[in-house]
């Protein structure tokens, strides 16, 4: 071949295949990776057109995967039209005046977005009613989301906009009901939340493109170039009109990551549409990835599916949102052809559940183990029982968790499910160890984007400060383990480890450089790494060192 296009050299080059970094480089052709190689540059790899960059101690590896953000819902709270700080409320009246301040000095909007409260920020009180909100905005929808994305606190007109009374049924979740009988302002789970998400996103395409631009960027500078959008939306028009979007962004070369869309399970196991939408929208950049569903809810709201009754609630373990059949029916229908299933899954029940479902579906597609390789994933599994552990590599399911959880919850799981439970809550270490592949991601906006945080509270198990955050600081991981889920296995979750997620020849050169080793730096030290550069499909395109300009 000629000379490479670029080669990045240093003493920290981390493949992801192995556990310790070595001193060598990789070397770009195109969009590829032409090269690996320990020492020094091999004789005919470069010629006077290669550019080489030397970057010593500091550490060399694939660009980030993140297993699981929100894209489209992400890109608005990111920009100035949601209000975030409601994470800084600790009582409902302070998030009214956190969003009384958002309508201050956003006059224009013609809603008020709001993601970031949390019952256990608030001391665990009673969830309020649409009193409050309704008091400080008598003209103006407001739609204040919690953090877990699975409850809503709204106003009346946020109500009468999405057409919701006391005669509202969702498939699953919940219309609070006050004293006399009529919908009080809060909503529950995810039928209810997809209207609302839908309102997050509700601008003209010309200014989603921006706000998706925008958002690219931030995630380029801490070195993701490939996430996902994993809301399970239907898949109607308006999912077919946010695609041929994407594609257009890709075509114009303004879309600067690999993205994976997902639309919902459903319940009727009929897929014509989701095979012929794979088939349609898959190209390098952009495609639709398969299904998503939602077993359970959240244990903050008690909504999460849980074998043994809660602790502090013992009259209650939970109802799923559609019967086990249902998701059994799904599950054998879209892998016997070739779509792959995430499940959202917080308790041990709802696990167990998805679990089951991908061990029939296995039998039902001669697929035992998983051999096809069907990217096959739970979400969250925020709590297991002991008996599933290993059940992930027998059936070659993928566990995508999201470590930053541990820090956000916050210890709240040992007043919902007690100590004994808590001992597998977030089991990293016991996944790992059983042989499940691990893939990290954040979950953006429920916490944020930033790997480095992540990172750190997998080896941790520590708040940002230091502090341990579980009873079940065993369950700690390797950073060799944190950064291939970060790469590897986050790439499998999207069907993808033939691509992407390792530096071998013959993948796409989407590559990172870290401002230090991380393998020789103090674990607390993790948290203020930066990206230093990162390369998508073979070229720059963040470079701090020239003030992020490419």
């Amino acid at each position: 071949m000629n000379g490479a296009d670029l080669i990045l050299t240093g003493n920290s080059v981390f493949t992801a295949l192995d556990d310790v970094p070595f001193k060598g480089g990789v070397a770009i052709k195109g969009n590829r990776i032409a090269r690996v190689f320990q020492g020094e540059i091999p004789d005919g790899l470069a010629d006077e057109h290669t550019e080489i960059r030397e970057y010593g101690d500091k550490l060399i590896m694939p660009s980030f995967i993140d297993a699981h953000t929100h894209f489209s819902m992400g890109a608005a709270a990111s920009s100035s039209h949601v209000c975030m700080e409601l994470e800084d409320s600790s009582s409902p009246e302070e998030c009214v005046r956190i969003a009384k301040e958002f309508e201050r000095t956003h006059p224009d909007e013609k809603r008020i977005m709001g993601i970031g409260w949390y019952t256990a920020w608030w001391g665990d009180i009673p969830l309020p009613d649409k009193t409050l909100l309704d008091e400080a905005f008598p003209d103006k929808p407001v739609y204040l989301l919690c953090a877990d994305l699975h409850t809503a606190w709204v106003n009346t007109l946020a109500l009468q906009e999405l057409g919701i009374d006391e005669n509202t049924k969702p498939e699953y979740g919940e219309v609070r009901l006050g004293e006399n009988g009529k919908p009080d302002g809060i909503l529950f789970e995810i039928d209810l939340m997809l209207p609302i998400f839908a309102k997050l996103v509700d601008y003209p395409l010309e200014v989603l493109t921006e706000l998706f631009g925008a958002f690219l960027k931030e995630a380029n500078e801490y070195g993701i170039t490939c996430l996902s959008d994993i809301t399970a939306a239907k898949l109607n028009q308006e999912f077919i009109t946010y695609m041929d979007k994407l594609i257009q962004m890709e075509e114009n070369n303004t879309f600067t990551a690999r993205l994976h869309t997902y639309t919902n399970l459903g319940v009727t196991g009929n897929y014509e549409k989701e095979l012929a939408m794979y088939s349609k929208y898959h190209t390098e950049k952009i495609r639709y990835a398969g299904l998503k569903q939602v077993i359970d809810g959240v244990t903050s709201t008690y909504t999460g599916l849980l074998l043994e009754p809660y602790s502090d609630r013992p009259e209650m373990t939970c109802e799923a949102n559609y019967p086990k059949e249902t998701f059994l029916k799904c599950t054998k229908s879209a892998n016997s052809q070739g779509l792959g299933v995430r499940y959202h899954c917080i308790g041990d029940k709802a696990v167990q559940w998805a679990l089951d479902c991908f061990e029939e579906a296995n039998l039902y597609a001669d697929n035992e183990g998983n051999k096809k390789h069907l990217p096959n994933a739970i979400e969250h599994i925020e709590n297991i029982h002991t008996d599933d552990i290993g059940r992930f590599k027998e059936l070659g399911v993928i566990a995508s968790v999201q470590p930053y959880h541990v820090t956000f919850d916050s210890n709240e799981k040992v007043s919902r499910i007690g100590m004994e439970r808590c001992r597998y809550e977030w089991p990293f270490r016991s996944l790992i160890d059983n042989g499940a592949m691990l893939a990290l991601g954040t979950d953006y906006p429920v916490v944020g984007l930033n790997p480095f945080k992540n990172i750190y509270a997998a080896v941790s198990r520590c708040d940002d400060e230091g502090n341990p955050t579980s009873v079940n600081p065993q369950e700690a991981i390797t950073l060799a383990e944190a950064l291939q889920g970060y790469t590897r296995w986050a790439a499998c979750a999207y069907g993808r480890e033939d691509e992407l997620g390792t530096l071998e020849k013959g993948k796409f050169a989407d590559i990172i450089v870290i401002d230090r080793n991380m393998f020789e730096i103090p674990q607390k030290e993790i948290q203020e790494c930066q990206v230093e550069l990162t390369v998508f499909d073979g070229a720059v395109i963040f470079d701090r060192e020239n003030d992020g300009v490419c």
